[in-house]
């Protein structure tokens, strides 16, 4: 893998053009661009573009995916994973380029290009042109015009292993839930990876850090076991805030409760600081509560007494999109997330 060279940067500071905080979002899968679909249309109104400043929202990303589009084109030509980096991308579009629908591309059958995504395969090429694989990045957010800064959370070839409880283990982020056991812990290969130095940067000057919503065990944990993200979390400014998941995930967290998610990561990552946790409290249709049951998954236990008791602060919130599928409202879910800079100065 091509080394990265990053240019010399000024020190992160405050003066912002116009009003509003910094927000550093971590995670990957399909949770992290709710997250930034809402961001960026909070922090980057359209009559301001041009003054606004990119560093208001950082996205740091997993890369730890070794599945689908993205692990064939890893295995292929030994780059990083680019499919949670490109849906990134294309959350924090502005609108402005024509050259979205094309990174959203997806091409049908099985053979050759099959099952790539177009975005993949422009990230491929621009990561073999420009020999560097965070330029590349930054080369994709130019053409389609993004609002904010997208890092990868690490430059290392990292994987996730998962030890089960029957003492079983897996190798691979794609493997893990398939097996349906109940995961004892992860751990990344290899052993020491570090954190992207100006991921640990960005989120040490964060006015709030927010773990977004995303499978606990393979977006979320892999991220915190990258040496130097928690230390860089204990020395930052701004508050850390985990977005609690909707609903359990079948293979990852089935029976689990908000205590639940909370106590794997502090498993995980013991001096992790977490202040706030987002909680939805808004009831879901009974027919779509049934589908999802049938495939194994149900809303997730709020428990607020017990967060309490062990010192998070719990902000129980309307959070959900009228939808035919169970997610985050991107605009309701970003308000929530800035308001926690209000309840910080406001103490």
């Amino acid at each position: 893998m091509a080394a990265s060279h990053w240019p010399a940067r000024r020190p992160l500071t405050t003066d912002t053009a116009g009003p509003g905080p910094r927000i550093v979002a971590l995670g990957g899968g399909t949770g992290l661009p709710v997250l930034l679909g809402g961001l960026r249309e909070a922090l980057f109104p359209r009559d301001r573009l041009a003054s606004a400043r990119r560093d208001r929202l950082t996205a740091i990303v997993t890369v730890a995916d070794d599945g689908g589009s993205s692990g064939r084109l890893r295995d292929t030509y030994r780059m990083l994973p680019p499919g949670d980096i490109r849906n990134c991308l294309l959350a924090l579009s502005s609108g402005r380029s024509m050259l979205a629908p094309l990174f959203n591309f997806r091409f049908s059958g099985s053979q050759d290009v099959g099952g790539h995504s177009l975005g993949n395969l422009i990230l491929s090429a621009l990561t073999e042109i420009e020999n560097d694989f965070c330029e590349a990045v930054e080369h994709a957010g130019r053409l389609l015009g993004i609002c904010g800064r997208i890092l990868p959370a690490t430059l290392a070839d990292v994987r996730v292993t998962a030890e089960f409880d029957d003492g079983s283990s897996v190798a691979g982020e794609s493997k893990i839930a398939v097996r349906r056991r109940h995961i004892r812990r992860v751990r990344l290969q290899p052993a020491g990876a570090r954190v992207l130095p100006e991921a640990a940067a960005a989120i040490e000057a964060a006015d709030v850090i927010a773990i977004a919503p995303g499978s606990l065990y393979t977006s979320l944990i892999p991220i915190l076991l990258l040496e130097g993200v928690v230390e860089a979390m204990s020395r930052a400014r701004g508050r850390v805030v985990l977005v609690m998941n909707l609903m359990t995930e079948p293979g990852e967290t089935e029976a689990f409760t908000a205590v639940d998610h909370l106590l794997a990561i502090r498993r995980h990552a013991p001096k992790i600081r977490i202040d706030d946790v987002l909680l939805n409290t808004t009831p879901i249709a009974p027919a779509l509560l049934a589908r999802y049951s049938a495939a194994g998954a149900v809303p997730i236990t709020i428990d607020r007494e017990i967060l309490q008791a062990l010192g998070y602060r719990p902000h129980e919130r309307d959070l959900l999109r009228a939808d035919h599928q169970i997610r985050h409202d991107p605009g309701k879910l970003a308000h929530a997330v800035i308001e926690t800079v209000a309840n910080r100065e406001a103490k």
